[in-house]
């Protein structure tokens, strides 16, 4: 991977991503997502309002966004500032292109929406057992 489309490309094509957080107690914290979305140069992704994630953002709002590939030892790391994210239009296009968000809210849930943003400050790629290389964004 040489270029950010090749790394939507294969954020794309990966179905899943880590997020790694500093917890609140300062204990690193990482978990996988589902549901993700690149709109302009930020990545975006949702979560219930009442997860330990939330918490761990507000008080520190730096972060990491990890997708492996593991046929070919492939992978794709963003780190930088992750905010909540409170314009409907863009909340809205998020369900909209993630089908998946209706499925798990349930019922009388919708308060719980969270909808997050990672703006890449880093962005590195790797295929095979080799050095990183920094990815303009």
């Amino acid at each position: 991977m040489e270029n950010r489309d090749q790394v939507i490309e294969f954020i794309k094509d990966v179905k899943f991503a880590h997020l790694a957080t500093l917890g609140t107690d300062n204990v690193p914290r990482a978990r996988p997502l589902a549901a993700y979305t690149v709109y302009g140069d930020a990545v975006y992704f949702f979560t219930f309002k009442t997860t330990r994630k939330v918490a761990e953002i507000a008080a520190h709002p730096q972060a990491e966004l990890v997708w492996t590939r593991f046929q070919d030892n492939a992978q794709v790391r963003m780190r930088g500032p992750v905010a909540v994210e409170d314009d409907a239009e863009t909340k809205a296009r998020f369900k909209a292109d993630n089908p998946m968000v209706a499925r798990m809210l349930p019922p009388g849930a919708e308060q719980l929406f969270t909808l997050l943003k990672l703006t890449p400050e880093v962005v590195e790629a790797v295929v095979g057992l080799k050095p990183y290389t920094q990815i303009a964004w």
